[in-house]
């Protein structure tokens, strides 16, 4: 590429920077999207609460999918069947009674249905702009025990105090019905302001220690909650038999290294079903600009770099 085609790129990049004109029209056209699907409500709680609660995204086929794709990770893990509803003693690889199901996407369609979902990715995109990536999807199979508790934390990494926007967003599917009893994902209404990581005092979630300030996430099977990255959360220890079935699609900024690697790896019967679909494509690095071998950097795509927080 020449010097004088890369300086031009350099420039245009620069001038949308300074002027915001990518960032202020795809916040609109987030804004407009959210209006659309009836968000606006979700906005607010989400601003507020630092994580927003959406129900029925899922259809119960999509649910019932999912589950049984699950199902047949875990079965191929452990080498024994695992009954849902009774199961008291289900151990995982590691001797606990929780697993975590790791780069789902690929193993049914309808994993690529639950990524595309509209009013959770709308809420994501508002979140982390419309250049976010996939981090990783997957799910916290989870039996009665206290080896299942996770301990509060925010998602985000790094130096403290955090920057003022979000670097991830989490979306936690219910596959199955979620309370306190039953194991539910655990979160504090506000913590995504104090833009820090919890203590050790704080972080708990068992017993006379739990932290007052978690409450559960009460869902029925194909709710959800977003979370801003910033926001404490965990999970309650499951106390009724059966097993708590999640899905956990986790996205993060454009800029920040992701749990899973997709870019170059996506199989091409999946590009085939979303040959017409650029935000799937995007999502899963298509179009990232990092990570050039011998061939140097693509200026092209360098120069669709976000501006903002919400392009």
């Amino acid at each position: 590429m020449s010097e004088q085609v890369t300086e031009a790129t350099e420039n245009q990049y620069l001038t949308d920077m300074l002027t915001g004109g990518p960032d202020k029209q795809a916040l609109a056209r987030t804004l407009a999207t959210i209006d659309r699907l009836g968000l606006n409500a979700n906005l607010v709680e989400l601003d507020t609460q630092g994580y927003t609660t959406i129900r029925g995204v899922l259809s119960e086929d999509q649910v019932e999918r999912a589950k049984a794709a699950l199902l047949k990770r875990v079965e191929e893990n452990t080498g024994q069947p695992v009954d849902i509803e009774t199961d008291t003693d289900f151990k995982s690889a590691m001797g606990a009674s929780m697993d975590y199901l790791h780069y789902m996407l690929y193993e049914d369609p309808v994993f690529e249905e639950i990524l595309m979902a509209e009013k959770p990715l709308a809420i994501v995109t508002y979140l982390l702009g419309e250049s976010c990536v996939l981090s990783s999807l997957g799910c916290h199979f989870k039996a009665p025990g206290p080896t299942g508790v996770v301990t509060l934390h925010a998602d985000t990494l790094g130096p403290q105090p955090f920057a003022t926007h979000a670097q991830t967003a989490n979306v936690n599917y219910a596959l199955t019905p979620y309370s306190r009893e039953a194991g539910a994902t655990a979160l504090v209404p506000g913590s995504h302001k104090y833009a820090r990581q919890p203590t050790l005092a704080e972080s708990s979630l068992i017993g006379e220690q739990c932290n007052p300030a978690a409450v559960p996430a009460d869902l029925a099977p194909g709710d959800c909650v977003v979370w801003h990255g910033h926001t404490w959360h965990g999970s309650f220890e499951r106390e009724i038999p059966g097993v708590r079935m999640n899905l956990a699609v986790y996205f993060a900024r454009n800029h920040v290294v992701t749990q899973e690697r997709h870019k170059g790896v996506v199989p091409q019967e999946v590009l085939d079903r979303h040959a017409n679909d650029d935000r799937f494509k995007r999502l899963l690095a298509a179009e990232h600009a990092y990570g050039w071998e011998g061939q140097g950097p693509d200026y092209g795509r360098m120069a669709q770099l976000p501006t903002g927080w919400y392009d």
